[in-house]
This record gives structure tokens, sequence and C-alpha cells, in this order.
């Protein structure tokens, strides 16, 4: 009994597999290939589609991060003490990025991931996204420091 289970379940099969053998000679159509190609690299899902190394980045300031930007002088106003004018009143930033290149920045100007908010005594506030909830201090760079030491 076991062994004419066996065959009939094999001659079914067969059958099948014969089946299938016609129907695609009489359609003219058979399974695509299976190409095992360059796999994509898999994206970190805690960022966004276009963030990454490969994304590029627009050119000048608006292409710097707040986090690599450093803060190399501050420049006020040239106005005498006397004239009334405020002490945290709004000047320029020096800023240089990661590559060297130096910026003259406003409050108001665009970077990558922020916006400088305002100028301060020792150091700049940008804010993250142009959000003036959510501040990032950076201090003034020291000559001679190096930048984690800041």
């Amino acid at each position: 009994m076991m062994r004419a289970t066996s065959w009939r379940t094999a001659a079914l099969l067969a059958v099948g597999f014969l089946g299938l053998g016609r129907a695609e000679a009489a359609t003219g159509r058979s399974f695509p290939p299976v190409r095992r190609g360059e796999q994509q690299p898999v994206r970190d899902p805690f960022r966004g589609p276009g963030a990454g190394a490969t994304a590029p980045r627009p050119p000048g300031l608006a292409g710097v991060r707040v986090t690599e930007a450093v803060i190399r002088g501050i420049v006020r106003y040239g106005v005498p003490a006397g004239a009334g004018l405020r002490s945290d009143a709004p000047g320029w930033a020096i800023l240089e990025s990661p590559s060297g290149e130096g910026f003259v920045a406003a409050p108001g100007d665009r970077l990558l991931d922020g916006v400088l908010g305002r100028i301060e005594a020792g150091g700049v506030v940008f804010w993250l996204g142009g959000d003036p909830d959510r501040p990032v201090h950076r201090p003034l760079a020291r000559p001679g420091e190096p930048e984690e030491k800041q």
C-alpha cells in the first residue's frame, strides 16, 4: 500500500511538471533568470533618505553642519562705548568649515542643519532646523587647542 501511494504521488508530480513545461512552450514565456548583482547598501533607519556621506552638500556655508563649524572670531560694529549701543549688538562671526574654508556669517544665515541665531560675547548660538527652541551654543575657538577640548 505504501509503495502504491508513493508511486501515485510521484506520477502526479511528474504530470504537473510536464504540464508546466507544455504551458511554457505554448506561451513562449519562461521564468526570469535570478540575477545576483551588486546589492544596495542598507540604509540607516534613523536617518533621512537623503542623509549620509553620499548625499551631495550645497556649496559654501549652506553645506556646513552646525557641529562642524569652528568659530574663529567675532566682529562687532566699531561704535564708541558712549554711543548707547548695547554690548550684545549683532555683528559677524567668522566660521571655518572642516575643509579649512572661512566664512563671515551674520544672524539669520543658514547652515546645512541650522541657522545662526545670535552672536554672544564668547561664542555663537545656532538654532537647529531654524527653531529658536533648539539652541546649540558653540564657544569661540581658542588658538592652539584641539577642537575636542573646547
